[in-house]
């Protein structure tokens, strides 16, 4: 469970005529683990690539080199099988398994953890400890650096070898939190009395005011048809997040995840908790039964880490309603397209909003040249490239009907400039819509950290401070209802033998 090498790049080289080597903005590599490789891998080692020569392997196989649109057959073959964020990177030794990669913002943190391959065997990556490891080292650096420019990056070699001396010694990771290994490598004295152990996850204790804050977050994703046959399809999920900063080394806190008194009562499954939490009750939901959907309260006991962390992960099976049902309708006319759209607000939502928009991307159509919208609340502008009408509803919708509506002709002019992106699906009557919305102090589900719940032990008074929100997922899609839509149905045969399992 060690680390072979690590290198941080620049997805773009600062000089694009120079050599690859220029897109490095640190590397480090660890010769005790080196050696111990060739010791156990023998005649079948492969050494570690120079860094032009292993970035060239890498930028190829993340699409920076040739391009992702580009089909490469080496690269974007079917056969070929993928285990992102792992990758194997070829070089003229030999491939080497399995890099582990972090791309953020521009700059791609990358690993090679010791793997002991043998001649033809790759274990599954389950297997491996040291790819869950480096991946963690990984993310540890990517928030040490978050702030960084690449160029700032480059500068900091001495800091960033500080940092992995700290939490990874030797090459072996030990501890990645940027918040513990700062406090470990300030050296900030501990108050602790030596009759209390004090754990190594956290080295400095809590100085100041106690405080304990709650977040739950929920997420609604859809795809609306509005076809018959073709049935919405949507997900609601959430998390709950927790930063507490308490006194003692060890403080325990216990808490309800609860439901509001009012409103929606759905009940949580697939219950994920963080390693820290010590016990959870577990509910067991009769999916069969929908008179025995109840949302039951859900005790959570923990020993929170220093920073800001996710104490769970949760899903709702039994969401019945969307919290904003909408259609959308455009037909295009040669280099006009003529469009409506209409969105009701559920009344089980609260009338609310932090924010709500609606983005309308045309895909292949060129630039928007003109456009007449009337929208019945909210203003509509364009985009800076001009190939999105942004609808931007408001924060509250009519209190009688939850109903708005929005009318609009946009004129398309032959664009000399490329877009970015486009969606070859979207030719034709074929389009979208996507909705962005946010709730403050909502949740559809109905879940809720009691604050008369949270006990801290040993006993302090503390400052708590509970957070609710509800808002839109990675997608929240409005298919036109006149062209075609990315749906995918089970074939009526593949149900049938199914059903004829079942009954057998």
């Amino acid at each position: 469970m060690s680390i072979r090498g690590l290198w941080i790049l620049s997805v773009k080289s600062a000089h694009p005529d120079q050599s690859e080597s220029r897109r490095l903005l640190f590397s480090r590599h660890f010769p005790i683990v080196e050696k111990k490789v060739k010791l156990v891998e023998k005649e079948n080692y492969i050494t570690l690539p120079t860094v032009p020569e292993f970035i060239n392997g890498l930028m190829f196989e993340l699409g920076h080199k040739d391009g992702i649109d580009k089909f490469i057959t080496a690269r974007d073959t079917c056969e070929k099988f993928e285990q992102k964020p792992v990758y194997e990177v070829m070089t003229s030794a030999g491939p080497i398994w399995p890099v582990v990669v972090v791309e953020q913002r521009g700059i791609v943190y990358c690993c090679l953890p010791l793997v002991t391959q043998g001649i033809n065997t790759r274990p599954p990556l389950i297997q491996i400890p040291g790819v869950t490891l480096g991946f963690s080292l990984l993310c540890g650096l990517s928030d040490y650096l978050r702030q960084n420019t690449a160029a700032e990056i480059a500068q900091k070699g001495s800091v960033l070898n500080v940092y992995l001396n700290t939490a990874a010694p030797f090459g072996k990771p030990m501890d990645v939190s940027p918040e513990t290994v700062m406090s470990k490598v300030q050296n900030k004295p501990s108050l602790l009395s030596k009759t209390h152990k004090q754990p190594a996850w956290k080295p400095v204790l809590h100085r100041g005011k106690n405080q304990v804050y709650l977040a739950v977050t929920e997420y609604i994703r859809a795809n609306q048809y509005n076809k018959e046959g073709t049935p919405d399809i949507y997900d609601l999920y959430g998390s709950i997040s927790c930063k507490a900063e308490l006194e003692g080394a060890q403080p325990d806190i216990t808490l309800s995840v609860s439901h509001t008194p009012d409103g929606n009562n759905l009940p949580l499954d697939h219950l994920i908790i963080h390693p820290c939490v010590q016990s959870a009750d577990a509910t067991a939901i009769n999916m069969d039964d929908p008179s025995d959907m109840r949302a039951t309260p859900r005790r959570v006991r923990f020993i929170p880490p220093t920073e800001m962390f996710i104490l769970c992960h949760y899903t709702v099976s039994s969401l019945k309603e969307l919290p904003i049902k909408g259609s959308y309708e455009m037909r295009m006319d040669g280099k006009t397209a003529k469009l409506t759209v209409r969105l009701k607000m559920s009344e089980r939502v609260k009338n609310n909003l932090e924010y709500c928009e609606l983005q309308i991307p045309f895909h292949n159509r060129g630039t928007i040249g003109t456009y007449d919208a009337t929208p019945s609340q909210g203003n509509v502008m364009v985009s800076p490239d001009r190939r999105i009408l942004v609808w931007n509803v408001g924060q509250k919708f009519p209190t009688k009907s939850l109903t708005i509506s929005l009318e609009a002709t946009v004129n398309f002019t032959d664009s000399k400039t490329p877009a970015t992106h486009e969606d070859a699906f979207c030719v034709g009557q074929n389009s979208y819509a996507k909705l962005f919305f946010k709730l403050p102090d909502f949740t559809h589900s109905g879940c809720q950290i009691d604050p008369k719940s949270v006990q801290v032990s040993p006993n302090v008074k503390f400052k708590l401070t509970t957070v609710q929100e509800y808002l839109t997922g990675m997608e929240y899609k409005l298919w036109n209802n006149l062209g075609d839509s990315l749906v995918s149905n089970v074939p009526h045969s593949v149900l049938n033998e199914v059903k004829v399992d079942d009954d057998i």
